[in-house]
């Protein structure tokens, strides 16, 4: 009886403030935010990250703790992305094994990998054992189960030689079945065409490829190299979040409840190193709780869960009272 008026009560809510039932029952992908360090302090970085950033990271058993519950719940879309700051730091600071241990959990458990990294690092005395590690890990998993994702713009220093360099590299390594992600802002268009050329003058093949999504029916245009490296692009949005907001060409993103989906709706939750769990990136106003208590122990994740959707209907409330007493 308790469970069917809770039901009908849960019901009545998301026809009320449907934002958050959208949030309850759209799959979700976990995000973290490993660690606020970085090798850079870019002017447009949302999260304020940089070198002078704490040297702190979200426990790697901390993570798998919450994949594994995840993996227990159907709306889990067995998508986890790992960034920053910068992840690939935990080299410098002597713990090599933190981004493989996570990776190969991956693996093992089936999840999609997407590992976010400026390659800031590519010329570092621990390059190789990046490198070597990146090619034993894809080599173990399925094909294609890990896409590495790297920034394309005019914000981070050098981002143009650091992905020619990353990506040299990982095409010479035979046997490399894995989705590179180039990711740029509205008006770096052309940097892709430059890099491309680049690879080329470097014996780097490509060649143009259409790809099949099968879940979706839908083809998409995509670049291949000889060693099988698929490379992918998109073009973001530039929001005011963090230091951004200082750039006159960030959008002002006043509401971030409507901003936390992916482009295949799916909501994204993302765990930072400071404690905090925030739905969708860094615009606007956070919507957020804590996984971890006051005494640094980790919240169970239906818990956190929980608390976004509440979160969720409060503000959109919020946005609502805002909008109506705005065209008064």
């Amino acid at each position: 009886m308790l469970t069917k008026i809770l039901i009908n009560y849960f019901n009545w809510i998301d026809n009320v403030l449907p934002v958050g039932g959208m949030v309850r029952r759209h799959p979700y992908v976990m995000v973290f935010k490993t660690t606020n360090w970085c090798w850079c302090k870019c002017d447009h970085c949302c999260e304020n990250s940089g070198p002078d950033q704490p040297k702190n990271y979200i426990p790697a058993q901390t993570i798998k703790d919450y994949l594994a519950q995840g993996l227990k719940d159907s709306y889990f879309s067995r998508e986890v992305v790992f960034t920053g700051g910068e992840i690939i730091s935990a080299y410098k600071f002597g713990d090599a094994d933190y981004v493989p241990d996570l990776l190969m959990f991956c693996n093992k458990n089936n999840i999609g990998a997407d590992i976010k990294t400026n390659a800031a690092w590519v010329n570092t005395s621990f390059a190789s054992c990046v490198f070597n590690d990146m090619s034993r890990i894809i080599g173990a998993g399925r094909p294609y189960s890990l896409q590495i994702s790297l920034s394309l713009d005019n914000y981070h220093k050098n981002s143009m030689k650091n992905n020619i360099v990353f990506i040299e590299k990982m095409s010479h390594r035979a046997n490399m079945p894995v989705a590179i992600h180039l990711s740029t802002f509205y008006g770096d268009d052309d940097m892709y065409g430059e890099l491309k050329r680049e690879l080329s003058n470097r014996g780097v093949r490509v060649r143009n490829a259409i790809i099949h999504n099968p879940d979706s029916g839908t083809y998409r245009d995509v670049d291949i190299t000889d060693n099988g490296i698929i490379l992918l692009t998109s073009r973001a949005t530039l929001f005011d979040g963090g230091r951004a907001k200082n750039l006159a060409e960030a959008e002002h993103s006043k509401f971030s409840q409507f901003k936390f989906l992916s482009t295949n709706l799916h909501v994204l939750m993302a765990f930072d190193s400071f404690g905090n769990v925030t739905l969708g990136e860094n615009s606007g106003v956070k919507i957020k709780t804590n996984w971890r208590t006051s005494n640094n122990v980790a919240r169970p994740l239906m818990s956190i869960r929980h608390d976004l959707v509440k979160n969720a209907q409060f503000h959109e409330l919020r946005a609502r009272i805002f909008q109506n007493w705005k065209t008064r």
